[in-house]
């Protein structure tokens, strides 16, 4: 097929659980992509990567790796600039990297909201200039991102109607403080909530007229992140997110700037 018709994805934190899934079942199917896999760790990422090309010779289509440190902004900004000499565009956007880390101390509650919401953040918006007309960006959420899972201060917070991005930013940089005062809920609910309410208030309405985004659920995944005792099996949380970009490219509203859970959108 000519390569100008193939559509490029690229999945963040996918040398293994969900967005190697999500690479994997993209790699088994018959529409053929041009996908970027991307980890910080660059051995563990080329592994991945010679392992799916080994085991989907036939593939219709391609996989390449790119080293990104999505918490490095030079990082991210050199991974945009390669994407727009290799393909010109990117047509979806899959950001799957994020981390779990308990509130044992400050330091590492500012790591996950800023490697779960304040970069994924920054990534989307260092992508949206080379983003297709028709293109498309998921965010892999959580459940725990729920307004039903926050504490009071924070769900007050996420349900104003006048939330800006900047807003957003400030609770963001101040999490810290806002756990101190509510400790009813943590860095990771926190974290997804905000992602949560990014894609849902700003994000959707920033994007182009025939441009789409997402918060996505996969479940509770059996993964090194999720642990032995998930309810999924990563295939299957990966079914969501490879189910939204198989989808054709024309805007959904029903679909669009929500939170969908099993192929389904889900009250976030």
């Amino acid at each position: 097929m000519d390569k100008v018709l193939r559509r490029s994805i690229l999945v963040t934190g996918a040398n293994k659980g969900i967005g190697y899934g999500i690479v994997e079942k993209l790699l088994s199917g018959v529409t053929p992509y041009d996908i970027i896999l991307t980890s910080r760790d660059v051995t563990r990422g080329e592994k991945a990567v010679s392992t799916l090309q080994s085991k989907y010779p036939k593939s219709p289509s391609s996989l390449v790796y790119y080293q990104l440190e999505v918490n490095d902004e030079k990082s991210i900004d050199t991974l945009a600039a390669w994407v727009q000499r290799t393909f010109g565009k990117l047509d979806i956007l899959v950001n799957n990297a994020g981390i779990a880390a308990s509130d044992s101390t400050d330091e590492s509650a500012r790591l996950v909201i800023k490697t779960n919401f304040s970069s994924v953040a920054k990534i989307t918006e260092k992508f949206l200039p080379i983003l297709s007309d028709d293109g498309k960006i998921l965010q892999i959420s959580s459940q725990m991102g729920a307004l039903s899972a926050q504490g009071p201060t924070l769900r007050k917070i996420l349900e104003r109607n006048d939330l800006t991005q900047e807003g957003l930013k400030k609770i963001a940089d101040n999490f810290v403080e806002l756990i101190k005062i509510d400790s009813s809920f943590t860095s990771y609910c926190g974290s997804k909530a905000l992602l949560n309410k990014y894609v849902r208030s700003i994000l959707s309405k920033e994007l182009k007229p025939t441009q789409q985004c997402y918060s996505i659920h996969p479940g509770w995944v059996r993964t090194d992140m999720g642990g032995s005792g998930g309810q999924y099996s990563i295939d299957e949380g990966a079914d969501t997110p490879v189910y939204l970009i198989n989808l054709p490219f024309e805007k959904n509203d029903e679909l669009n700037g929500k939170f969908i859970f099993k192929r389904k959108v889900v009250q976030w």
